[in-house]
């Protein structure tokens, strides 16, 4: 009988129980099975096969290849289970797991049942023959070879024949016969070959439309996910102001806690920078003393005759192995009376000399750390003076106005308040507000212009504000 199924390239449909195909005539597709694993999974552990699911799992970690037509049912292998005594409850672990229409197909029934590939294999084929079923075979494997070879034996018998015949002469049986099957040769293998190129043309347009389709789907359910908290809105709004005030005030207070500890940890460090400083100074002191001392030796000693003098003699007592006193010892004499010289000595009244008496080197050491502490820890006339001439540029009236200051005296001025604050260990607070980015709705970026510009004010205020706080101090 003659059988109408769709056409599949190199797929040939026929009733296995009329064509008793071989397993190598069978066609074969790749089957993705993840509801499959996730249930071997379970009956695996609970059997205690764990092997047996890796092994399958790792065979269809890339899709199971199998052949298309040699399965059975969930309603068959439900009937089967029923017969062989499966309890209801796995029974129903079946039929609530797998859909209606999903197919068994041997390798999955053989790692289920714990039953061989060849077993199974049997049996599904025996199922599918005795409903007759209509299955798909590999064209390639089926087909007639070599429909060349037989048209021209055709021609060739033809000729043999018919030349026994009256009226069938050269010009018949080569010309015409001869044409004619050269004709319908070519027509044959042009037809195979429209097809094939027809069908899988058909295949791919099929397959990228179902793509695009699931494209669009995708994209649906993404576009309708952005929607899905909207029946909330309302219900936001409705405490909105109130959720807004306590935040609010939950934020101010944390701003306000959170400058508190920046002040008292930058005030801290300060110092801490302040004690570190004083006490190098102090522990540096007993070092100056002596490396000044010998200094204003070595630069005394070849200048005055008489502690040339005094060397000479103390070498000669030396050299006798006289016994030589610190008197008698132009070093240590000269020491001894440059320490001396500092007792009772107020460094703070004393002109610094670096090429003086002792005192006064170290004096003059004393006031270079104590200018390098001012410069570093206090605020200098210089400075002071600087931030008047500029506060003095910006009087308006009763008070300041910033914008009125060039760029280089604004960048100045926002300088000295930098460097000022830092020196007496004041933490500056990071107000900035950063400008909400457009969107694509024209209706949206007005109103993100509003509030841009509100924040645009605000720090303008909030700097007018800062810096007339900052020059009213001088």
């Amino acid at each position: 009988y003659h059988i109408v199924r769709p056409g599949k390239d190199n797929v040939e449909w026929d009733d296995f129980l009329i064509a008793l195909p071989e397993r190598e005539h069978l066609a074969s597709f790749s089957k993705e099975v993840p509801l499959f694993i996730r249930y071997l999974k379970v009956v695996t552990d609970k059997e205690g096969r764990q092997a047996a699911f890796l092994a399958f799992l790792e065979r269809a970690k890339s899709g199971l290849v199998v052949e298309s037509d040699v399965f059975i049912s969930t309603e068959e292998l439900l009937a089967l289970m029923w017969k062989n005594g499966y309890s209801d409850s796995e029974r129903n672990a079946i039929q609530f797991t797998f859909p209606g229409d999903y197919k068994f197909h041997y390798p999955e029934l053989s790692v289920l049942f714990d039953l061989t590939e060849e077993d199974t294999y049997k049996f599904c084929m025996r199922m599918r023959m005795e409903n007759s079923h209509i299955g798909e075979l590999d064209h390639s494997m089926v087909k007639r070879q070599g429909f060349i070879r037989d048209h021209w034996l055709t021609f060739g018998v033809g000729i043999v024949i018919f030349k026994y015949f009256p009226f069938f002469n050269y010009y018949f049986g080569v010309k015409v016969f001869g044409t004619s099957m050269w004709c319908y040769t070519m027509w044959t293998g042009l037809n195979r070959f429209i097809a094939r190129t027809c069908r899988r043309n058909e295949y791919m347009a099929a397959q990228k439309t179902a793509a695009d389709v699931m494209q669009g789907e995708d994209k649906i359910v993404h576009s309708m996910r952005r929607f899905a908290n909207d029946a909330k809105c309302v219900e936001y709004l409705g405490t909105f102001k109130e959720d807004t005030e306590s935040k609010i005030s939950t934020y101010r207070a944390a701003l306000a806690q959170k400058m508190q500890q920046d002040l008292s940890e930058r005030a801290l460090k300060q110092l801490q920078a302040i004690y570190t400083f004083e006490a190098g100074m102090g522990s540096a002191m007993q070092e100056l003393v002596v490396v000044e001392a010998a200094a204003s030796f070595k630069e005394k000693f070849p200048k005055e005759k008489a502690l040339q003098d005094k060397a000479f003699t103390s070498a000669v007592k030396s050299l006798s192995g006289a016994s030589i006193t610190a008197a008698d010892c132009p070093v240590a004499s000269h020491f001894e009376s440059a320490f001396k010289s500092l007792q009772g000595v107020d460094l703070a009244t004393i002109k610094g000399n670096a090429k003086g008496t002792l005192p006064e080197r170290v004096a003059f050491s004393q006031q270079a750390k104590e200018t390098e502490f001012k410069q570093t820890f206090m605020v200098t006339g210089a400075e002071a003076a600087e931030v008047k001439s500029l506060a003095s540029q910006a009087k308006s009236g009763e008070g300041y106005d910033f914008a009125k200051l060039s760029p280089e005296a604004s960048a100045r001025l926002e300088a000295l308040y930098t460097s000022i604050n830092a020196k007496v260990g004041y933490a500056m607070p990071d107000l900035v507000a950063k400008p909400i980015p457009q969107t694509s709705d024209p209706a949206a970026n007005t109103y993100i212009e509003q509030v841009n510009a509100k924040l645009v004010a605000a720090a303008s205020t909030l700097r007018q504000a800062r810096l007339t706080a900052f020059v009213s101090a001088f």
